[in-house]
This record gives structure tokens, C-alpha cells and sequence, in this order.
């Protein structure tokens, strides 16, 4: 079958130039878990050009409720080996690089990269990851706690810092409630805002979409 039928049913809703956009993006995704699985395998099937995985984490029992590349006969192997596998199966035309490590002081963002999946679950590595990339960088974060979900997109040196809109926030202590339901919703949207980015054209930089997710109702912030 010619690649192109691959993409026929999104190219009929956002034409040639943005699937060729999308075909020539590169994309680090930060964190394969609950949202960067599915962030990471809705890229794919789309056809971005390349992805870099960051993760330094093992599948276990409680991450399969959510994190959708992996399965039971997968527990206790590298995230990001079962993942590249996977994706590629999905789409053997995307290329996938794994960055095996921990988003640390000593993490470098690779030199090709312009756009970033914050899909982490803590403050920490979040502020550690956007301090380590070049200005200009877009950044779509995103998270989920329970019943209520978040995404805002900022770019490095032009909007202000997660350090600096998040200041004094408390991590949650112990296992964040998630279901695999909400994650997806979550991730979906985030998804949605990296393809608009990648074309141009971002709904959500330095705006919040807070998503409740028990009364579905969504709301925005501009910060």
C-alpha cells in the first residue's frame, strides 16, 4: 500500500502542506507513561517525522491500566525498548530515537528538537526538563490528578517558566490517582495542541485548558 493511503482520512481534514509539516517535525516526548504512551503512539499513526522517547523506567503491574503500548507479557522490561518495538510496528516510517535516562541536571536536549511532550509526573523533572531547552522552544505541558486534567503550551524565553507558574505548588505525595480513561482524554488533547503547534499555529500558548473530567467541563487561564 503507498504511505500515502496511510494518511488519506487526516489529509481530507487538514490537507497536504500540514500532513507534509507533520512528516518533517521532530518531537521529543519526555516520560512514556500514562500520557506519553499515548501522546507518543497518536504521533505516530500520524506520521510525525521523528520522535526521541525519554524514560528510564521498567513496566510494572499498576502502569497497565493506562499506559496503552504496553501488555502483560511485557512486565519488567525497559519502557523504552517495548515502546520503540511497538510504535514501530505501528508505523515503521516514523524514526524513533530512545534517550534511556533520567530528566536530570546532567539531561541535554537534542540540538534538533523545537517542540517538547511534558508527560511527567513531577515538579521537579518538569522545571529540569524546560531548563534545559534552547529558547525558543515550544513546550506543551501536560498533567492529570484524579478527576482533573491540564494542558498549556509556553515557549522557552517567551512565555514565563513552569518554575515560575507553579511556584510553591506541592508535589502529591505517594501514587497520583489516574484512570486509564482520563489519561487518554488528557493525552488526546495534548496531542492535539502539538499538531497545531507543529503547523503553526497554537491554541493554548500561555493559556491553561483545565479539563474536569466527572462533570466534563473545561475551562482556560491565560498566564
Amino acid at each position: 500500500m503507498p504511505v500515502t493511503e496511510r494518511y488519506k482520512r487526516q489529509v481530507l481534514h487538514w490537507g497536504k502542506e500540514k500532513q507534509q509539516q507533520l512528516e518533517a517535525a521532530t518531537v521529543l516526548v519526555a516520560g512514556v507513561g500514562g500520557l506519553g504512551a499515548t501522546v507518543s503512539q497518536l504521533l505516530t499513526r500520524a506520521g510525525i517525522g521523528k520522535l526521541y522517547l525519554v524514560d528510564d523506567g521498567l513496566v510494572d503491574w499498576p502502569d497497565l491500566n493506562r499506559q496503552t503500548l504496553y501488555a502483560e507479557t511485557d512486565i519488567g522490561q525497559p519502557k523504552l525498548v517495548v515502546a520503540k518495538k511497538n510504535l514501530e510496528q505501528i508505523n515503521s516510517y516514523v524514526t524513533i530515537e530512545l534517550l534511556q535516562q533520567r530528566i536530570d541536571a546532567a539531561f541535554t536536549c537534542p540540538v534538533d528538537v523545537s517542540l517538547v511532550a511534558d508527560c511527567l509526573d513531577n515538579y521537579s523533572s518538569r522545571f529540569l526538563l524546560e531548563g534545559t531547552l534552547p529558547s525558543g522552544t515550544f513546550l506543551v505541558h501536560g498533567g492529570i490528578a484524579g478527576d482533573q486534567g491540564q494542558i498549556l503550551t509556553l515557549q522557552k524565553g517567551r512565555s514565563q517558566s513552569l518554575r515560575e507558574l507553579f511556584a510553591g505548588s506541592p508535589q502529591p505525595q505517594g501514587d497520583i490517582p489516574v484512570t486509564g480513561a482520563g489519561a487518554a482524554i488528557i493525552a488526546s488533547l495534548m496531542t492535539n495542541e502539538l499538531f497545531q503547534v507543529v503547523f503553526g499555529q497554537p491554541k493554548l500558548l500561555n493559556r491553561f485548558l483545565v479539563v474536569g473530567l466527572s462533570d466534563l467541563h473545561l475551562s482556560f487561564l491565560d498566564v
